[in-house]
């Protein structure tokens, strides 16, 4: 065997060697998510944890995850919680994400999301489905918001349960007019 065939043999070895190496990472990186419901199962990762903007509503959102199957893309919200449920408000967010990476993509983004909950100290999340707003409806919330934020229309209440305030972005507007709800 001469030296160039040697050569020739031993570039395409390593050649071999390097692809199914590269291969074999991509498989291992790629998460195993089981939980995924069969509707978007099998469908390819196409964003996670990405922001996105949109100039003509004047929205912005961050998604989790979008995953691409059946000619559109799929929102997922992953949430750890005590229990599981999905709220009104991961709608809204899932919504918002839904228009604004319609508008940036240009793709179709499925009317239907799913909010994956993991409980604590439980393995894999589960998916809960819920329907999303349309834009007019999203929109109709979002002016709502800036009336408040400017002290304009009826004054919101405060939600029926405590915990639901905890974390409200607004809580110190209504514990000026409702006091603190200990």
């Amino acid at each position: 065997m001469s030296d160039v065939s040697a050569g020739a043999l031993l570039l395409l070895g390593l050649l071999l060697f390097a692809a199914a190496y590269s291969w074999l990472r991509t498989e291992r990186e790629r998460p195993v998510e089981t939980w995924l419901p069969r509707e978007i199962a099998e469908g390819e990762l196409a964003f996670s944890e990405k922001r996105f903007e949109s100039k003509r509503l004047g929205l912005v959102a961050r998604l989790d995850r979008a995953y691409r199957k059946g000619g559109e893309l799929h929102l997922v919200e992953l949430k750890t919680r005590g229990y599981f449920a999905a709220h009104a408000s991961d709608a809204i967010e899932l919504s918002v994400q839904r228009l604004v990476l319609q508008e940036a993509t240009g793709e179709r983004v499925s009317s239907v999301a799913y909010v994956a909950v993991k409980q604590h100290g439980e393995g894999q999340p589960r998916p809960i489905r819920v329907a999303l707003f349309d834009e007019d409806e999203v929109l109709a919330m979002r002016r709502r918001l800036l009336e408040l934020r400017r002290g304009l229309g009826h004054a919101p209440s405060p939600a029926a349960r405590r915990k639901a305030c905890d974390k409200c972005g607004h809580r110190a507007v209504c514990q000026s007019t409702f006091g603190d709800r200990q």
